[in-house]
C-alpha cells in the first residue's frame, strides 16, 4: 500500500465549517453517480487519499455520511475547494456523462488548474471531443486524458478495465493507475504506447496481459 497523507475527513454532514488544509489529496474525482462513487471507494482501499466533488452538493454529503464515512475520502462544495485539495501535479478525474456536461465541468475547473496538471474524462466520449479537448488544454500547459471506464458498477468497486489515452508526460503523471491496476487485477498490466494518428501525435495505453511493450 502507498504511503500518503492523509486527507481530513469530512465532519458532521452540511453543518460545521469543512476548510481544512490544501495539497492533501492524491488524486480527486468528480461526478458521484454510482460508477464515481465506486472508483472512489476502489482508489481509497488501495491507499489513495480521494477529494470528491459532485454539482449537487446533497450528494457529496450523502456519500460522505454513508458509503465514505470513516474513509481517507475527502468532501468539497466548490470546484474551487475541490481543486484545492489536490497535491501538485494535480490529478483529477471526471465521472459525468459525455458530451456537453464535459465540457461545462471543464470550462468549470480550468480556471483553477495550472500548468503540468492533468484532466482525465473517464466517460465514454467521442474521439473527436477528446482530441478536441486535448487540443484546447495543451495550450494552456494542462495535460488532458481520455480514459473509457469498463466493467460496471462492480468493476469500478473491485477492478475496471480502463482505456487510456494521453501524451507521454501525463503518463508520467499518473502512473499511479498502473500500479494500482497491478492490485486489482490477475493478469499483469502492460502499458503500450502507439501512434495512433498524425494529428493525436504519441499515445499510451492499458490493457490487460502476460507482457508489456513501450514504443
Amino acid at each position: 500500500m502507498l504511503a500518503t497523507v492523509r486527507c481530513p475527513l469530512f465532519q458532521a454532514v452540511g453543518k460545521e465549517d469543512t476548510k481544512m488544509n490544501t495539497n492533501q489529496c492524491d488524486i480527486g474525482l468528480i461526478g458521484l453517480a454510482v460508477m464515481g462513487e465506486n472508483l472512489a471507494l476502489n482508489l481509497e482501499s488501495k491507499g489513495f487519499s480521494v477529494a470528491v466533488f459532485n454539482r449537487t452538493t446533497e450528494v457529496t454529503e450523502k456519500f460522505a455520511a454513508e458509503r465514505a464515512k470513516g474513509k481517507n475520502i475527502r468532501p468539497t462544495r466548490t470546484m474551487e475547494e475541490f481543486v484545492a485539495a489536490l497535491k501538485k501535479p494535480r490529478k483529477a478525474m471526471m465521472m459525468i456523462k459525455a458530451g456537453k456536461p464535459v465540457d461545462i465541468v471543464i470550462g468549470e475547473i480550468v480556471p483553477f488548474l495550472e500548468p503540468g496538471d492533468v484532466l482525465i474524462d473517464g466517460g465514454n466520449s467521442l474521439f473527436a471531443d477528446t482530441t478536441r479537448r486535448g487540443k484546447e488544454l495543451e495550450e494552456k500547459g494542462i495535460h488532458f486524458v481520455g480514459m473509457g471506464v469498463s466493467g460496471g458498477e462492480e468493476g469500478a468497486l473491485k477492478g475496471p478495465s480502463l482505456m487510456p489515452g494521453g501524451p507521454r508526460e501525463a503518463w508520467e503523471i499518473i502512473a499511479f493507475f498502473a500500479r494500482s491496476l497491478r492490485k486489482w487485477m490477475a493478469s499483469r498490466v502492460v502499458v503500450t504506447w502507439a501512434r495512433m494518428a498524425p494529428v493525436i501525435t504519441s499515445r499510451w495505453s492499458i490493457t490487460a496481459s502476460s507482457t508489456a511493450t513501450f514504443n
